[in-house]
């Protein structure tokens, strides 16, 4: 009789906490900025009145989740420290819709009630083009991609830059306060382009009346464990953890492999052993070459150039068959293919070359040659007495070893407005009469080879799991 009566009380008091849940996520819904979690990092830079308020944050801080709760407080007129007159127009800026999709857009919907939502304007799906509010509030959302032109309009009251826009744009959007209405600008920045307009104009700008500044690192975000910073910065270059992990302007000039030593990092290959894991990875071309590479990685974890090619005006047929004279023996575990070249992917297959596409970080397009780059330097930094994997490369590979050798930094320097830009650029010019195929091909191999050896390992233990619960229901 207890034993029911217990059960009895503990169903009770399960539908009570069911209820309490339900309550609270209802509560949380109609009202998100109520309970929104924010770090001391944030709660300085919603405070500050200043009409200029730039974070140069390091990633994974919490810069886009903070510039969407103020983006929601002005359009919502719930601001703790800002008289905000209700309707509001407010622009939100990204590099392109692509990345906003899977950022600034993404953040900022947790922040809007649902029901406070008169209607959205898609400029292609699932990406917001306008957001209007029942109180009459529009937020508009803008590409750098648009160019200046594409930036002038009426007043807004508030613009949200995420990530650094070109100068030209910048400019133009400082002019968009309106007679009577004050012009807030925001901007959250990890500064991975190094030294660009934004070094000089704002971040050495300590003095000015109007502005903001805010630095904020990994060890700002209470909400990141030691686990995970150890394993973001676990294979950062020194420059890198720099940028990344701090927030720190680094100036990226001159040779990209600045590690590279002919003695210490080439080799000749007469056989391979049998436990190591092969790779292949191809940057397709007809009128720029081709150039394919067989790739193996060691018990400790070092990376070895083992064969390749690079050829232009090769048919489909004609890859394939060069790759498989210099495949040999070797047992291919995967293989990769450049992003956004889907035709030759399938034509490939079909000759029974099978690649995977790179997976492109979503929204990178403008920092996928530093994402690149980064990765090279790795192994650099590796080479230095740390222990960790090193990059080798078959001394009979002068092409790509000579590729290596000049694939640089510049300093970009063009003027707008009558003043000198300098921004840097990976130099990825036609110098031996084609791109560095060979080394982007290297560089797609070392951002993806460990992301699938982690994937595989992922799903094996699923699988595993799956199989221990069907076995659990057999007895």
């Amino acid at each position: 009789m207890n034993s029911l009566i217990d059960l009895s009380s503990q169903r009770s008091t399960n539908l009570e906490l069911l209820a309490l849940l339900q309550e609270k996520e209802k509560r949380v819904k109609s009202d998100p900025l109520k309970y929104a979690k924010s770090h001391d990092k944030q709660k300085e830079f919603f405070a500050s009145l200043k009409p200029i308020r730039v974070l140069f944050w390091g990633n994974r801080v919490g810069k886009t989740e903070g510039c969407a709760q103020e983006v929601a407080r002005y359009a919502l007129g719930k601001h703790e420290y800002r008289k905000v007159y209700l309707p509001v127009e407010i622009w939100c800026a990204c590099p392109s819709y692509d990345l906003q999709k899977e950022t600034s857009q993404k953040k900022l919907q947790n922040y809007l009630p649902e029901d406070q939502i008169a209607h959205i304007t898609y400029v292609k799906a699932g990406t917001w083009g306008e957001v209007l509010l029942k109180n009459g509030t529009r937020i508009n959302f803008k590409s750098y991609e648009q160019g200046r032109e594409k930036f002038q309009g009426a007043g807004k009251r508030l613009i949200w830059f995420d990530e650094e826009p070109p100068k030209d744009i910048w400019e133009e959007c400082t002019v968009r306060a309106e007679a009577g209405v004050d012009l807030d600008i925001i901007m959250s920045m990890t500064p991975v382009k190094g030294m660009t307009w934004v070094y000089d104009d704002l971040f050495s700008k300590t003095g000015r009346d109007d502005l903001f500044i805010s630095l904020a690192s990994w060890d700002d975000n209470p909400w990141l464990t030691d686990k995970q910073k150890t394993q973001m910065g676990a294979n950062l270059s020194d420059e890198a953890t720099q940028v990344r992990r701090y927030g720190k302007f680094v100036q990226r000039v001159g040779l990209v492999c600045n590690w590279w030593d002919r003695e210490k990092n080439t080799m000749i290959y007469t056989d391979t052993p049998n436990d190591w894991s092969y790779y292949e990875v191809l940057d397709g071309g007809f009128s720029d070459p081709a150039a394919w590479l067989l790739i193996g990685a060691d018990n400790d974890d070092n990376i070895h150039v083992i064969d390749g090619f690079r050829e232009k005006g090769l048919s489909d047929a004609e890859i394939v068959s060069r790759r498989n004279t210099k495949r040999g023996k070797h047992r291919i575990v995967n293989g990769w293919i450049d992003y956004n070249d889907v035709r030759l992917k399938e034509n490939l297959s079909a000759l029974g070359m099978s690649l995977i596409q790179v997976e492109k970080i979503a929204g990178d397009s403008n920092h996928w040659d530093e994402t690149l780059a980064e990765k090279l330097a790795e192994y650099g930094k590796m080479e230095r007495g740390t222990g960790k994997p090193r990059l080798f490369i078959n001394k009979d590979l002068d092409w790509l070893i000579q590729e290596i050798e000049n694939l640089t930094w510049l300093e970009i320097r063009h003027s707008v407005g009558g003043e000198t830009q300098v921004v840097p650029k990976w130099d990825d010019h036609r110098r031996f009469g084609h791109h560095f195929d060979g080394i982007r091909a290297l560089a797609y191999l070392l951002v993806m080879y460990k992301k699938a050896d982690t994937e595989k390992a992922d799903e094996a233990k699923a699988a595993v799991k799956t199989v221990m619960e069907q076995l659990r229901g057999m007895y």
